[in-house]
């Protein structure tokens, strides 16, 4: 089996890219705001990771009685735009790490674009966004 082809049209923007740690393995949201400078939208359809046994994708959905999370089984990185999964809005559900991960970690991440090539990224593991 040869190896799948990466992507340069799917780039992450400076500073958008972290997981959240939380102690005891607790699930763990992850964030980045991907950049795409093709001229035609990309589904992220699939999303997996050697240090986490599952990876899924979330929406916060608000209305005037409450606020709960929604399972994705995609989203889209418009052409020419962006995609952000940001505390609030989307992000990534990070469960059950294959070993123990502490603040200062990175995840490694791969992103399966819907042209049959991949992103990969590496998401620090921190307590809070502001820690660069």
């Amino acid at each position: 089996m040869g190896k799948t082809p990466v992507t340069t049209d799917i780039t992450p923007v400076e500073k958008s890219v972290w997981v959240r740690w939380l102690p005891n393995a607790l699930p763990a949201a992850g964030y980045i705001t991907l950049k795409n400078s093709a001229d035609r939208p990309f589904d992220i359809t699939k999303i997996i990771s050697p240090d986490y046994q599952r990876i899924s994708i979330y929406q916060t959905v608000t209305d005037s009685e409450s606020r709960k999370m929604v399972r994705l089984d995609k989203f889209t990185v418009p052409a020419k735009g962006e995609f952000a999964l940001v505390p609030g809005q989307y992000h990534l559900m990070f469960e059950k790490p294959t070993h123990l991960i502490t603040p200062g970690d990175n995840a490694r991440v791969i992103f399966f674009l819907d042209d049959g090539k991949v992103f990969k990224v590496r998401m620090p593991v921190r307590t809070s966004p502001e820690l660069y």
